[in-house]
């Protein structure tokens, strides 16, 4: 009997030794790969970006299209009254997604649909980041990008996604909203400027009938640690390279081919990602995808920041600040932040350190800027054609405050892209 009982105790033992032993295995390989994660994160895995992450693509402007046709800017709402609309929209439903494409003049004709809200967006943005603001199940094919969203308030039940880069337009019904109260919800937004819709270089955009009033702002500047995006991005500094490259700073990590370096003449930190995991993702969306993980690994406040275009079917990605819906040049060389992504799916971002503070009181009076129709003439009269330009808009410039290196001013201006990048209209023309 008691070698039957010691037999037993032998075999308990053994069995609660072996079950140890697999205990302890699991829990070495999870702290390891815990901590492997945390000192190099895998870009090649796209998180599903979370929705407060997504606020980088809400809309950057509001137009509300009269009963008479005629069609207004909204300018300085708060967020208290762009919120109503937001939830009256949330609380619709839409559906019977149709796509068909159309020319220039069927995208001007629903752009200016009578009695309707539009949402403007400055780049074609994927449809599933609209059904995750707006708790939508719009279909979610892969190639239904948009970047206007017209809201028919006129009892039509209809929606219309519209993509001026394809000249496609996804029409949907919309139920479950109170029209009445919506458009009342439209007609509390303030409106000061007058526009329509013209054909750009083969391109629907925004027409300004009207002289634009713009006041000039004032804020402190924030200047981001470079060592936050290197623990983000890299790992731990001690578990790095550091070398000086002139006036820069290169952080490598040899284990995963990555690097940063962090200039300070321009106030910019640079992210390579080499890593041999790497893989262009196939789609649009899921490029957007991968560089919104990114800027969620840094937990930083980007509220000021919105997505402001793409090239290459998003391979290059730009996102600028943005002050009452017009974007900020000059805040760096890059805007705020830019990424880019080769054909191996080896990803370059760019963010700049400079971010806007809170805002200071200045005594500069508003600046008037000229139409759309007076800028194209002068440029027209200094000898400019289109085939000399992409595109013209108006926003705002990054002018640090001569009397404080600590202050930033942001003056409204008219930009245009050329082949060598943006610049102001007016540092353009003087140098014609």
């Amino acid at each position: 009997m008691r070698n039957k009982q010691k037999f037993l105790q032998n075999v308990l033992l053994n069995g609660l030794l072996v079950l140890s032993l697999v205990i302890s295995v699991v829990l070495t390989a999870f702290i390891f790969s815990s901590f492997g994660k945390n000192e190099a994160p895998d870009q090649s895995t796209a998180q599903q970006p979370e929705k407060q992450l997504l606020e980088i693509f809400r809309p950057t402007q509001y137009i509300v299209n009269q009963t008479d046709g005629s069609q207004q800017l909204v300018m300085n709402a708060t967020d208290a009254k762009l919120k109503k609309m937001r939830h009256a929209l949330t609380d619709a439903q839409l559906t019977d997604a149709q796509t068909k494409t159309v020319n220039i003049a069927g995208i001007k004709k629903v752009l200016a649909t009578k009695k309707a809200q539009i949402f403007h967006y400055s780049d074609v943005v994927p449809i599933s980041y609209f059904n995750i603001r707006y708790d939508q199940r719009v279909s979610t094919r892969k190639n239904l990008n948009f970047d206007y969203f017209v809201l028919a308030l006129d009892r039509s039940n209809n929606g219309y996604f519209v993509n001026t880069k394809t000249n496609q337009i996804t029409t949907v019904k919309v139920n479950k909203l109170n029209h009445h109260d919506a458009w009342q919800l439209a007609q509390q937004l303030p409106k000061s400027l007058n526009i329509n819709f013209q054909n750009y270089h083969n391109r629907v955009g925004l027409n300004y009938l009207q002289k634009i009033k713009l006041p000039v702002y004032s804020y402190l500047v924030n200047n981001r640690d470079p060592k936050t995006y290197v623990s983000a991005l890299l790992g731990t500094i001690n578990q790095l390279n550091v070398t000086q490259d002139g006036d820069k700073t290169v952080y490598s990590n040899k284990l995963n081919n990555q690097t940063i370096v962090y200039d300070p003449n321009w106030a910019t930190v640079t992210f390579e990602d080499h890593n041999k995991k790497n893989k262009l993702p196939e789609f649009y969306v899921d490029r957007l995808n991968t560089g919104l993980s990114q800027i969620n690994l840094l937990q930083s406040d980007f509220t000021d920041t919105r997505f402001y275009e793409s090239q290459q079917n998003g391979q290059k990605i730009t996102f600028r600040t943005y002050v009452e819906g017009f974007p900020v040049y000059f805040q760096s060389e890059i805007g705020a932040i830019h990424m880019t992504m080769d054909k191996h799916g080896n990803l370059t971002s760019t963010y700049s350190l400079n971010e806007i503070g809170v805002p200071v009181p200045n005594n500069q009076p508003d600046v008037v800027l000229p139409s759309t129709r007076e800028i194209i003439k002068q440029l027209s009269d200094a000898g400019v054609q289109e085939k000399d330009y992409n595109f013209i808009a108006p926003g705002y410039q990054w002018l640090l405050d001569q009397g404080s290196q600590a202050a930033v001013n942001m003056e409204p201006t008219w930009m245009i892209e050329t082949a060598s990048g943006w610049q102001s209209v007016s540092s353009f023309l003087k140098t014609r």
